[in-house]
């Protein structure tokens, strides 16, 4: 059914389905050529694909064509293929078997030339598309007064929490409830109005009602009447989304600041670090964070570039330099004196990022062919396999063993080149050499890595079963290994199977069902009108329901089932399961979370860490000089390299970067303590 939404053949109201105007004109007609044109006026790469099709090409041409010119970054051609299929089922394309291109059939040409179709140069993202000149409009009169009340202060006590709101947190819903209440209307015919034309339960209307007063949109006029405030009578007057924008920003924490992250970290996950990171007295979640940039692209400020990736608009550039933006309060904010130091740029970065960057650079640095052989042999050390160097005659480069089970283990061969233009094509290679190597380690497969690969190699290897892996390929997987680890097995699937996307999405949406599922259950349990509904518990479908609508990609019922296996697990017990399959919260998520890094210490470190940390607690403390705020500063930034130092003096495990565990500073300081 998503799919289907997608595709424009089915849309949402409230939580039934229904079908579109143009899907119920395809079943009367049953014109397969409109279908199509349903499909290129909601997915991308459909008419386009025709345009490509001028001369016969091959799915990875077009695969190719799709990366290359409308930034769309498919690991297979499961994409291209699924496109191709529909196309020839309605007979705009056809398939030369012989020589397995594809090509335009006399249909297909004339269809292409009735359809409008996207140039290159004009996809959000492309470095050829040219900005449009946004005319920012001046805020109305009641707006303006609102801005220039915003000194730091006010915009500190802004309401943290946007809340919940009937039908989603979009332009268009916001403007139908607020318009609900135009000129005035009461409580009772309010939420009926919801229930009947947003199919949702009394309770959710009264909290939508909640918010919308909270958020300054409504007020009350009466015992049981209510009306639009004169800021939202304005802005449904002036019909400008940039106002509503304003509104919020004068009325929520971090709105227009959001953009302060986006200018920095387009990625959205990386964005709410980033917020973090410099506003770490709001705990914004993936939801909460999911409304603002909703409402931000629906006014214009903001545009997609990507699944989850987002970049300022000119106009969104005119808007952040127009409204007064809260300051930065952490301390590695308050030192950093502005807003738009990226949070990558905080600190020391990762090791995992630092050898990210060691294998870009290596991949080119063909005067120095071991600097990248060590990149990479360091690269998959860091993502948890097994690794030899070897080198010299008839060996390979280096020597993978993925661990997948006990009793199952796979070997695999590593061939490195180094190319100062970027590009490694077919004379580059001997695939025979390759295969040798392979069965002098008794591998079992053979993998190739490079800067880029270019010519016929690809089509070659991938005729050999020897996936090819470029440098930034391998660098991206480093990348996301800091947000989330993956398995050796997983890591086999991806390199095997082509499935890269699939496993990190996979991953990804783990972390977020938890952290979606945690938040959830505890704002319900500690609202007050969920509380008097039902008593804080709610749902899967509840759950469900509550994030489908402010979410581009809603978790799905399952995944919102394992995130509450999890949470109700005995050893973890962050919920709780009712009667009749409702759940509810037993801790914050900061609590949640810490019991959850005590789990990570026991794993990585052993039971014994606890009762060391218990016997250093009895111990009495050795009086301490009062150090002045810079001293405090430099001993706090000295204190992990002499922790390590330590560590690995007294044959301590400890890793070279990341946070340390309580237990080994405990141990460390006793041991400073006892000498002293």
């Amino acid at each position: 059914m998503h799919s289907l939404g997608s595709c424009g053949l089915v849309s949402k109201k409230g939580d039934y389905l229904e079908l579109t105007e143009n899907a119920e004109k395809f079943l009367v007609d049953g014109d397969a050529e409109y279908l199509i044109a349903v499909f290129h006026s909601n997915v991308r790469f459909v008419g386009e694909l025709l345009a490509e099709l001028d001369t016969p090409k091959t799915h990875s041409d077009l695969n190719n064509a799709a990366s290359e010119k409308y930034l769309l970054e498919w690991s297979t051609l499961d994409q291209v293929r699924r496109r191709t299929n529909w196309l020839r089922a309605a007979g705009l394309a056809e398939l030369w078997k012989f020589e397995n291109k594809l090509v335009l059939t006399d249909e297909g040409r004339q269809f292409r030339d009735r359809i409008q179709l996207v140039a290159p140069g004009e996809i959000p993202g492309s470095s050829s598309a040219q900005p449009i000149d946004f005319t920012l409009t001046p805020p109305s009169p009641g707006v303006l007064a609102e801005l220039e009340t915003l000194d730091q202060a006010v915009l500190a006590g802004r309401k943290a929490q946007w809340g919940y709101i009937a039908g989603g947190s979009s332009l268009e819903s916001i403007q139908f409830l607020v318009n609900a209440f135009s000129p005035e209307t009461s409580r009772s015919h309010f939420i009926r109005l919801c229930v009947d034309q947003l199919s949702v339960k009394e309770s959710s209307a009264e909290q939508s009602l909640n918010t919308l007063r909270a958020l300054g949109f409504v007020e009350q006029t009466g015992p049981n009447s209510f009306a639009p405030t004169p800021l939202a009578q304005e802005w449904l007057a002036s019909g400008d989304p940039v106002d509503l924008v304003r509104i919020l920003h004068v009325k929520v924490a971090l709105v227009a600041e959001v953009l302060s992250a986006l200018k920095e970290e387009s990625d959205t996950g990386a964005a709410r670090r980033w917020l973090a990171i410099y506003y770490p007295g709001y705990r914004i979640s993936q939801i909460e964070l999911a409304r603002r940039i909703l409402i931000l692209k629906d006014a214009g400020l903001i545009e997609r570039i990507g699944h989850t990736r987002y970049r300022l608009t000119p106009l969104g550039a005119k808007f952040y330099d127009s409204v007064p933006l809260l300051e930065p309060q952490g301390t590695l904010a308050g030192s950093s004196g502005s807003a738009t130091k990226s949070a990558s740029d905080i600190g020391q970065p990762s090791e995992l990022d630092q050898q990210a960057t060691e294998v870009h650079e290596a991949a080119t640095d063909s005067a120095n062919f071991s600097r990248f052989e060590s990149a990479v042999a360091e690269a998959f050390s860091l993502l948890g396999l097994e690794v030899e160097r070897h080198g010299g005659p008839k060996k390979t480069d280096i020597l993978l063993t993925f661990w997948l089970s006990p009793t199952s283990r796979r070997r695999v061969t590593v061939e490195v080149k180094t190319d100062s233009a970027g590009q490694i094509n077919e004379n580059d290679v001997k695939f025979d050499a390759l295969e040798e190597h392979r069965k002098a380690h008794k591998a079992d497969r053979a993998i190739l890595i490079g800067p880029g690969f270019s010519g016929r190699l690809p089509q070659w290897a991938k005729g050999k079963g020897i996936p090819l892996i470029s440098a930034g390929r391998l660098a991206t997987w480093l990348t996301l290994s800091t947000r989330i680890r993956i398995f050796p097995h997983e890591l086999y699937e991806m390199i095997f199977s082509g499935s890269a996307p699939s496993v990190w999405e996979r991953a990804e949406r783990g972390l977020e069902a938890v952290n979606q599922v945690t938040r959830m259950l505890w704002e319900s349990g500690n609202d007050e009108a969920d509380i008097s509904f039902n008593q804080g518990a709610l749902t899967v479908r509840d759950i469900w329901r509550m994030g489908k609508a402010d979410s581009e990609a809603p978790l799905a019922p399952e995944e919102i089932s394992s995130a509450l296996q999890l949470l109700t697990n005995p050893l973890l017990s962050a919920a709780s399961e009712m009667k009749g399959g409702e759940y509810v919260s037993t801790a914050p998520p900061n609590l949640i979370a810490a019991r959850l890094r005590s789990f990570a210490d026991a794993i990585e470190y052993g039971l014994d860490f606890r009762r060391s940390f218990d016997m250093h607690e009895k111990r009495p403390e050795s009086p301490r000089m009062d150090t002045g705020p810079e001293d405090a500063r430099a001993e706090s930034k000295v204190l992990p390299d002499r922790v390590r130092q330590w560590a690995r003096e007294n044959g301590r495990p400890v890793s070279s970067k990341g946070r340390l565990p309580n237990s080994l500073v405990a141990d460390f300081l006793a041991a400073q303590n006892e000498e002293q």
